[in-house]
């Protein structure tokens, strides 16, 4: 499973602060330690959490001592799955990490199979200096990797074959218009039959998906919604688009999946004018981790959405259903897996509202 699968998905082992007797990242690198002659015995889900917490160092030791461990899958040390480690320094945007791993001799191409068909370069091709280097190296581009990268060139050679050209299985189990970035695309792909209504594992459609870009998306999904795809109150949500929402029946606006999608859109006006319509504050997300709309803000790290949320009365203790989580928790994870310093903001605000709370 590739981690933009999930919005949320934090490894609360490696979050929980040193305090409160459970796992941090310091604790984890006592526990890995012990010097050459167990380095040389590394279990590859110890080398994946090292390379998923940024312990670069200690990486690169243990590639000195076993370099097969360069291309080890294992379980992830985050969510579900088992990547190799470069889908990790991927996904945790990991430049240095990345840089590492090539020269040690990773294999950019990877191996999908284990990690639900996620190939490195699917997962870069929204990084730019990570996806040139993969394709500088010669990552192989299929079908999924070319719609990523909206190169409707590349497309159109692979689907010469027709029908017969398109893959047998797409990573996620979902629909190949998931991964489509342009119109065009959508429009070969729907030619040749490819479902736009089919769910992925995760009950992501194309429009779903598709509206998760954001403002990327809106034309994509419009253009689907020509086709006659029906649009729902969720996917303008995540579009930010009021105006298509103000045009719907409140009772379809004023839900969970709507709030959750308007804090995933970033759009706090639109989170705002929710509020104000009677969307619920505590509103769960769909899924089996159920975190609330203040677990998304803090995961994103977007600190005014937290704001937002809490003075319009967010449960601060509120717990997911998974990872039993507080959202200052989820921001703590946040900031250790995806490397985003402003979930450290929020995190300090939520420690702040609660101290003053209590």
């Amino acid at each position: 499973m590739a981690p933009h699968r999930f919005r949320a998905a934090p490894g609360f082992l490696v979050a929980r602060r040193p305090s409160d007797g459970r796992s941090s990242p310091g604790r984890m690198a006592e526990t890995v330690g012990g010097g050459p002659e167990r380095m040389a015995h590394l279990d590859p889900a110890i080398f994946l959490r090292m390379a998923g917490e940024g312990r670069l160092e200690e990486v690169r030791q243990a590639l000195d001592r076993s370099p097969e461990l360069v291309n080890a899958s294992g379980p992830h040390p985050f969510w579900g799955g088992r990547p190799q480690p470069l889908h990790i320094a991927i996904e945790t945007r990991q430049y240095a990490l990345f840089e590492l791993l090539l020269e040690a001799g990773a294999d950019v191409d990877g191996a999908g199979a284990d990690y639900d068909l996620w190939s490195p370069l699917m997962l870069a091709s929204a990084h730019p200096g990570m996806r040139d280097e993969l394709l500088r190296r010669g990552s192989r581009v299929g079908v999924p990797e070319a719609l990523l990268l909206a190169d409707d060139s590349a497309l159109e050679d692979l689907l010469a074959g027709g029908v017969a050209a398109l893959p047998d299985r797409v990573p996620g189990g979902g629909s190949l218009l998931n991964f489509a970035r342009t119109i065009r695309a959508i429009d070969r792909l729907v030619a040749l039959g490819v479902s736009t209504t089919m769910p992925d594992r995760w009950g992501a459609t194309p429009l779903t998906a598709l509206s998760r870009l954001g403002a990327r998306g809106a034309p994509l999904v419009s253009h689907l919604v020509a086709l006659g795809v029906p649009a729902g109150a969720e996917h303008f949500a995540r579009l930010g688009d009021r105006a298509a929402l103000e045009a719907l029946p409140e009772a379809e606006v004023a839900t969970d999946t709507v709030m959750i999608e308007a804090v995933e859109s970033g759009s706090h006006s639109l989170v705002q004018w929710l509020l104000e319509r009677g969307a619920p504050v505590q509103a769960r997300a769909p899924g089996s981790a159920r975190q609330t709309a203040l677990h998304c803000a803090a995961w994103r790290g977007d600190l005014k959405m937290a704001e937002i949320l809490v003075r319009a009365g967010a449960s601060l203790t509120a717990r997911d259903d998974e990872h039993n989580g507080t959202p200052e928790e989820w921001a703590d994870a946040a900031a250790v897996i995806t490397k985003n310093e402003a979930c450290r903001s929020v995190s300090r605000f939520l420690a702040a509202c609660a101290g003053g709370a209590g």
